[in-house]
């Protein structure tokens, strides 16, 4: 690791809820978490590094000083009971190690929709018994504040079946 240099990633915890009786069962599993390459310590100001959701590309005001970026990937699955017809997938409980690093504008991609802000729309359920994938994308500031090493966020998908 470089001086002030700070490394992130992003690990994503599931969460599945179920409406009605009929609702069809739906599992979610990471192919991917959500990384950040490595970027310079701001000296002021706050310096920011967004990943795409649409294909990892890395925009923003902060330095990138070395690291790849991945987009999140996560798979869903659907049982093939049940009459459910639709989901709608959130992004809740941020939290991040160091208190100078916020992470947030989380974007999506799903079956060709492009997610702006969560919680989504309404969106189709994956085909049954194939795994479709869900992408995320987000973008991390961080302050002058931040210590130099690792910084660790977690955050929870919460895909509800309607």
């Amino acid at each position: 690791m470089r001086p002030n240099a700070l490394l992130a990633s992003a690990v994503a915890a599931t969460e599945l809820f179920f409406g009605g009786c009929y609702a069809q069962s739906v599992s979610l599993n990471v192919a991917q978490n959500l990384n950040f390459p490595t970027i310079a310590i701001p000296q002021a100001g706050t310096a920011d590094v967004s990943v795409s959701a649409l294909n990892s590309l890395v925009s923003g005001t902060g330095t990138v000083i070395n690291g790849t970026a991945s987009r999140g990937q996560f798979n869903l699955t659907v049982d093939q009971s049940g009459s459910s017809v639709s989901l709608v997938v959130d992004i809740t409980d941020v939290s991040v190690s160091d208190p100078n690093v916020s992470l947030g504008s989380f974007t999506g991609l799903y079956r060709g929709y492009f997610i702006s802000s969560f919680p989504s729309q309404t969106l189709p359920l994956p085909d049954a018994g194939a795994s479709t994938p869900f992408y995320l994308g987000a973008t991390l500031t961080a302050s002058p504040g931040v210590q130099q090493g690792p910084v660790t966020a977690t955050f929870t998908i919460r895909v509800t079946v309607l």
